[in-house]
């Protein structure tokens, strides 16, 4: 595949859905960002991929800019459903709603591994910003 001209296509562009678009990122950085938060989803049901994660962002931050907003994007929201479902579990209320976590931690993954394959930018919600 040819790169694209830098002539005609922006470095960046604000998309109306309001989300960040970067049509110049390479193929591999990209398959590097849809794999960070494919490895999130698949992380909740063995927790051995789910350290599979932080791993590829680390080892591919400083290749990409991309890379590394996915990449800390992700770990953030993993380690922010990790502490909302321990508040849940710690309040007995809350126990029969903490596998809920999962489920919305498994829907927002793949979501956002759909919009890392357009050369977008994404926020996951619920997120505390802690790297």
């Amino acid at each position: 595949m040819l790169s694209p001209d830098p002539q005609t296509v922006p470095f960046r562009q604000v998309l109306p859905s309001g989300r960040l678009h970067e049509p110049s990122v390479p193929e591999a950085d990209v398959r590097t960002a849809m794999l960070i938060h494919v490895f999130l989803a698949l992380g909740c049901f063995t927790g051995v991929l789910l350290l599979v994660t932080p791993v590829l962002w680390l080892t591919n931050k400083d290749r990409s800019s991309f890379i590394d907003d996915h990449g800390r994007e992700a770990c953030n929201f993993g380690l922010s459903m990790l502490l909302w479902t321990s508040l849940l579990i710690l309040s007995v209320i809350g126990i029969p709603f903490a596998f809920m976590t999962t489920v919305l931690m498994v829907f927002l993954a793949i979501r956002s591994a759909i919009f890392a394959t357009r050369r977008e930018y994404v926020r996951y919600p619920l997120t505390i910003r802690i790297l």
